[in-house]
């Protein structure tokens, strides 16, 4: 037996007594992302017992071995097992107490249990495909629909990290830590093998202006102070994008969407989860039509939430330092964009195996034509708005 199925099945053994399926069986299946995980072995479990109803289980065991975690002694599966153990019970106890109206709480998966051991990590969710829940479809673009739940449920979630800042100030800065040190001369190298794939598909008339603006911005000390606060700080969930959420459509056209993969929860600014929203899920032209109204839209709802916590928008998070921000952080779109979408837009076949020598440089990978358009496509978005 090896590690990934041990630890499987003991911390699916460990649910199944805790809910009283002792006397049950468990059948597991085995799938894969498409591309889109690189950090664990992913698992469909079913636990079925006598008069009980099926329990439906989603499993996440580590596949990150030493290579990626000398890079960074990453806090990944710590961070996620923090948000569903700990911050999670904060977020209710302060929807509870507050008397949020239930359709306007913060969905999350059911969570069940998780193993924090070194090298041994395991997460078990409720698993929402049983719920008509589905990832999406990385090589399209949102629409208007989605965006409109995504930035919705994003408000949510920031309005909950303001209100516990509020609420409990001296908890909220010690999660401060939850981000990890890297290994400085290894990300300096990989921003220099991203960048020179970028300026490679970049379109002649725009490079120059690219080269200029890459020679800025990937030095290191640049790029991370995107992520620090800025006015207003949140935790927030570092990689907000199509990816890291669930979609149900109703026979209306309604959509659901909620957020999971907590991994990269960190302290930073709120603008930095909208434009990863933004750039790393849409074309130009959702951009060209619905941006503004993406982004007004989360700012709406940002604040509807807020006074559902009885928090007043304008003294937590006015709109003028909201505008502050977003012309601060703007920049930070194009940048990991060129990053994020080698890997969203890779083909299956071509995507870095999920395995326990996976290490950074496995994620600088040849950029094929969508990664050109939809980068380009950007490129002339920032040149459009005066930013580039």
């Amino acid at each position: 037996m090896d590690d990934n199925s041990e630890i499987l099945n003991k911390i699916l053994d460990k649910v199944a007594k805790e809910q009283e399926y002792e006397d049950g069986e468990i059948s597991v299946k085995s799938i894969s992302s498409g591309g889109a995980n690189y950090t664990s072995y992913l698992h469909l479990a079913t636990v079925s017992a006598p008069g009980k109803d099926d329990l439906k289980l989603f499993v996440k065991v580590a596949a990150m071995g030493e290579k990626m975690r000398a890079f960074a002694p990453l806090r990944i599966f710590e961070t996620e097992s923090f948000f569903y153990n700990n911050l999670l019970k904060i977020y209710q106890e302060l929807e509870e107490r507050h008397m949020v109206p239930v359709e306007h709480r913060l969905v999350t998966p059911k969570f069940y249990a998780s193993n924090d051991e070194c090298y041994k990590e395991a997460l078990v969710l409720e698993d929402m495909t049983s719920k008509g829940f589905q990832a999406f479809d990385r090589f399209k673009s949102i629409d208007w629909k989605y965006a409109f739940k995504s930035v919705q449920n994003l408000g949510k979630l920031h309005a909950l990290s303001i209100a516990w800042s509020v609420d409990d100030p001296e908890e909220f800065q010690k999660t401060a830590g939850l981000k990890s040190d890297s290994n400085i001369e290894t990300i300096l190298d990989f921003l220099k093998n991203v960048t020179t794939s970028a300026l490679e598909v970049t379109k002649p008339e725009n490079k120059e202006r690219m080269s200029n603006f890459l020679k800025e911005m990937t030095v290191l000390n640049v790029f991370t102070n995107f992520y620090k606060p800025i006015r207003c700080p949140v935790l927030a969930h570092g990689d907000y994008r199509p990816s890291n959420l669930l979609h149900r459509v109703h026979d209306d056209g309604e959509v659901d969407v909620i957020s999971v993969d907590y991994q990269t929860l960190q302290m930073s600014s709120p603008i930095i989860d909208l434009m990863y929203f933004i750039f790393t899920g849409s074309d130009k032209n959702f951009r060209k039509h619905h941006m503004k109204d993406t982004i007004e839209h989360y700012y709406t709802e940002l604040r509807a939430a807020l006074e559902r916590l009885n928090l007043n928008p304008d003294e937590v998070y006015p709109r003028d330092d909201f505008d502050y921000e977003l012309q601060k952080v703007m920049p930070f779109g194009l940048l990991i964009s060129m990053f994020c979408l080698l890997i969203i837009t890779v083909q299956e076949e071509d995507a870095p195996k999920v395995n326990k020598d996976i290490e950074i440089n496995d994620f600088v990978v040849s950029p094929n034509d969508l990664y050109k358009e939809r980068l380009n496509d950007i490129i002339d978005d920032y040149i459009d708005m005066g930013l580039l």
